[in-house]
Parts: structure tokens; C-alpha cells; sequence
């Protein structure tokens, strides 16, 4: 079976002298970076890492990372992906749970418990030393635990490989003569995914810290320049990346992508008006979005301008992924993309090979898949439920919201209320807004014929400063809650929500 390791040895054998990545530091051929990998393998060995240890890279170089992560499928060593941003809590965390080896980082100062800590180094008088990995297992990342505890997930060589192969032909990407940026950080599926398509492929990628954590002016202007200046072909955002360039950089974007063939984006709420204008702007871009997790990476996909009209839908499954949804609307998936199952919890995590998601969604009559969020965000009230996503893809498509959050909040009475949370300019007419969301909802579920809906409309409409969310732009339900428990200025709406339009 091909492994990670060997597609690298057939660029190296190959196109040795083709320039593979480059950071803000220097530039790697394919050769310069299998003989880095080569020689910290050998490292690694000669510090008692071995076939099957669990290592933790938590480095802030992503070239770093990717050295270590290939030094270790190296010598059958298993990565365990980490932000760099995370805190030493939570390394700590990794090391019990996955009862790792070792830790390679230069920055972490926690209790390493039985591992061993190194920093990352170069030492040119070491010897390559590459040995096939016979290790099924690729590696292991985790979760990003926004309503229960963070699970390591295992991910084999089997898995990246199907992934990989479904990432190249959503995007059509050419051996060869494509040109990325890889902004999105190497502890998601999202940027390590895109590093191991440049892989295969012999294409060029160029690396980037902190802009997804850190997206300010200078951020978006220098990523901007990059675009135009290095003739990049191809990148991976997310749907808060692409809303705030089209809002404050739309025509230098429009100038500096005139050789992008194609973008891609996680599947979030997604205003059907921003892909339009994303589309409208660049005609030429191949744009698609695509849902998936951790535990099943890029399971359904939308070629958005493909599907006009449906364009801001989930999707539909990839080829080889079979989805089911069950009689309570949860999604389940099977394919060669879904993890071997949770570390130590192999047998436990899936059925029949069946992963089940956690998030709620249903099929049309023309099999597009619509997810509507996660079962454990699903918010009760008093025995009817709410989803979430539901009602913010509704208001994310109003001009005037830049982002939106909906949440139960306890009220004084001890009873919990639907509560919206709102991201817009503060010279807006806040009362204003909230009766045009109030009409939003009502004509979406039909309030003029039945109030039948009337308990999805939020009885609270709160303005904020900002959505709090993770790095990858998932809501967090549980602080947002914890915001508007605590703040008092907000608009209520229910005088409003049952009469009829």
C-alpha cells in the first residue's frame, strides 16, 4: 500500500531540485526537505523514540511541524497535532491521554509527566535514515471539544490518502503547476490536508504563521501582496476570511487574484449573497465548500458554481462516502475517510463502521444534504427544540449583520429563552434591525399562515462586539451564553413574535 512517506520519495526521485515550501525564513526543495525529515528521523531514534511512540508536536513554525510530523511516519512514530497557540493545560492533557513519548515543542513549560521534552533542531551531521513506515496509523488529532471533552482521534495512512485524493479532484489541482498558501493552522484537517496534496502532487505551498488566529490589516494586506506577487493558484479560507475581504479589501482582492484557479472553504453558515459576490468577482475561480470533522474529514461537497441556486447548501456526499440519516435526523457517515475510532476506544467508536456525527441534517427530494448544527447544541424549550444554524443562516443573510450567534440564556424566572446575539455597525438603527429580523423569521416560518414556528423567533436580540468562537469558526454556545446571562442591554421582541405579518 502507498504510505505519506513514499508520495514524498516519488517527488524527491523525480523533481529533486523543485521548490516544495517556503516560509517567511527560507525555501525547501523536495530534496532539502526529505533530508531535514531524514536527519531529525535520526535524532528522534537515537533519543529513544521508536515504531508505535506517540510524539506531540506543539511548535510554532509550521515548517517545523511538518518536518517533525514526516520524521515521525518516518520511523513509525505517531504524531499528535496541536496549535501552537495551545496552552500548557492542555498539553498536559495530550500527554495523559494519549500517553505519549514525547513532546517536541519550544515553548512548552508544563509537567512532561514520563515524556521527554525537545525542542526542534538541525543538526547537518546527522545521517539520513529513512525506513518505510509499516505503521498503519498516520497520526492523531483532537477534537475541538465545544461541547464535551476534546477525543483524540486516529487517523491511518488510509484515511489521508482517500482524503488527499478527494481534495485534488474537488479542486482539480494539476501535478505540478500549482502555487498555495497554507493559512489555516497544521492541528486541523484543513491545513495539514492541503500540505499533503502539494505532497503528492509536486506543487509549491507557501507557509504562513498566525493568520487565522490573528486576521488584522496587515495580516489580510501582506496575504493580499503574496497572492499577486507569487502568482498563487490556490487557498483554503474560511467563510470569516472570505466575508471580511469582500467587506474591506474587495477590489485589491479582485487585483491580486488574477491567477487563483481555486478556493476552498469549511463549511459554515454562509450567506448565499457572499458566495454570489465572491463568484461574481472572480469568474473564473473554481470555489467549493465541504463539511466534515475530524473523525471524517471532507465527507460532503459543494462545487458552489456548479449548483446555483444551492450553492450555499452542504452538499453532496463524496464519491466512496456513503451518509444515512436517522429517524431523530442524525447524520451518519461510512467511507474511507472515517477514522480507525477514538485512541484506546477503537472498538467503542463506530457501528458497523458507521460514524456517528452528532450533527442533525436531512436530504431533499434532488439529495443535497442540508446540516443544520450539532445534536448537543440543539437548544429545548420546554420540550420544543431549536437548532441554531437554523435560525442564524436566515439573519446571516441580511447587509447590515456581519456575524450572529444564537443561544438560550436563563432568565430571572429560572426558564430558558432564545437569545440572538448580533455583530453589526454601531451606527445602525439597533430597533430598526430588530424588527427586520423579527419579519425575517416570521415570513421563513410562515408565522402569516400558523404560529405554529413562532418559538424559533429569539425572544431577546442582543448587540455585541464580537461572536465568540474557535479557531476554525465554530460557535461557542456555552461562553456566548455566559455573555448575554450577564449583560443587560438587549431588545425584546416579545411583543412581536406571534402576532401575524
Amino acid at each position: 500500500m502507498n504510505t505519506i512517506v513514499s508520495y514524498l520519495k516519488k517527488r524527491v526521485q523525480s523533481t529533486p531540485n523543485k521548490i516544495f515550501l517556503r516560509d517567511e525564513e527560507r525555501i525547501w526543495s523536495f530534496q532539502d526537505f526529505y533530508d531535514d525529515a531524514a536527519r531529525f528521523s535520526t535524532f528522534l531514534l537515537n533519543h529513544g523514540i521508536q515504531n508505535g511512540d506517540f510524539v506531540i508536536i506543539h511548535l510554532d513554525k509550521k515548517i517545523e511541524h511538518l518536518i517533525t510530523y514526516v520524521a515521525l511516519l518516518n520511523i513509525g512514530a505517531i504524531s499528535v497535532h496541536t496549535y501552537p497557540e495551545r496552552e500548557d493545560e492542555y498539553i498536559e492533557f495530550a500527554i495523559k491521554h494519549t500517553k505519549a513519548k514525547a513532546v517536541i515543542s519550544n515553548k512548552f513549560a508544563g509537567n512532561c509527566a514520563k515524556a521527554k521534552l525537545f525542542e526542534f533542531v538541525s543538526d547537518d551531521t546527522l545521517e539520513p535514515a529513512y525506513k518505510e513506515n509499516a505503521n498503519d496509523i498516520a497520526y492523531i488529532m483532537f477534537t475541538s471539544g465545544t461541547t464535551s471533552l476534546s477525543k483524540a482521534v486516529v487517523t491511518t495512512q488510509k484515511n489521508v490518502i482517500f482524503v488527499t485524493k478527494t481534495l485534488i479532484e474537488l479542486a482539480q489541482m494539476r501535478q505540478g503547476h500549482e502555487r498555495e498558501i497554507i493559512l489555516l493552522p497544521l492541528g486541523s484537517t484543513g491545513g495539514l490536508g492541503h500540505f499533503h496534496a502539494c505532497m503528492f502532487l509536486g506543487n509549491y505551498a507557501r507557509l504562513y504563521p498566525g493568520f487565522y488566529a490573528n486576521l488584522d490589516e496587515q495580516s489580510i494586506t501582506v496575504f493580499l501582496d503574496t497572492l499577486a506577487q507569487e502568482k498563487i493558484t490556490g487557498v483554503l479560507l474560511t467563510p470569516g476570511i472570505i466575508g471580511r475581504i469582500l467587506k474591506t479589501h474587495k477590489d485589491k482582492f479582485k487585483n491580486s487574484a488574477t491567477t487563483l484557479k481555486y478556493a476552498l472553504a469549511n463549511v459554515m453558515p454562509m450567506k448565499k449573497e457572499t458566495i454570489k459576490e465572491l463568484l461574481d468577482l472572480l469568474p473564473n475561480l473554481r470555489f467549493c465548500t465541504y463539511y466534515g470533522s475530524t473523525e471524517a474529514s471532507r465527507s460532503i461537497i459543494n462545487v458552489c458554481r456548479e449548483n446555483i441556486g444551492f450553492e450555499h447548501i452542504t452538499g453532496r456526499p463524496v464519491n466512496g462516502v456513503a451518509i444515512r440519516i436517522d429517524k431523530q435526523g442524525e447524520i451518519f457517515i461510512r467511507g474511507d475517510n472515517v477514522m480507525k475510532g477514538y485512541l484506546y476506544e477503537e472498538d467503542k467508536s463506530l457501528q458497523d463502521g458507521w460514524f456517528a456525527t452528532g450533527d442533525i441534517g436531512f436530504i431533499d427530494n434532488q439529495g443535497y444534504i442540508t446540516v443544520l448544527g450539532r445534536a448537543k447544541e440543539t437548544i429545548s424549550l420546554d420540550g420544543l427544540k431549536v437548532f441554531p444554524h437554523e435560525v442564524e443562516s436566515i439573519i446571516n443573510t441580511h447587509k447590515s449583520i456581519y456575524d450572529v450567534g444564537v443561544s438560550s440564556v436563563e432568565t430571572e424566572i429560572g426558564a430558558d429563552e432564545l437569545c440572538m446575539a448580533i455583530v453589526t455597525d454601531d451606527l445602525a438603527d439597533k430597533d430598526e434591525l430588530s424588527k427586520e429580523i423579527v419579519s425575517m423569521l416570521k415570513k421563513h416560518f410562515k408565522i402569516d399562515k400558523t404560529n405554529l414556528y413562532s418559538y424559533k423567533i429569539p425572544s431577546r436580540i442582543y448587540f455585541v462586539k464580537l461572536i465568540p468562537r474557535t479557531d476554525l469558526g465554530k460557535i461557542k454556545r456555552g461562553e456566548l451564553s455566559k455573555i448575554l446571562l450577564v449583560q443587560k442591554d438587549f431588545i425584546s421582541t416579545k411583543d412581536r413574535r406571534d402576532t401575524r405579518v
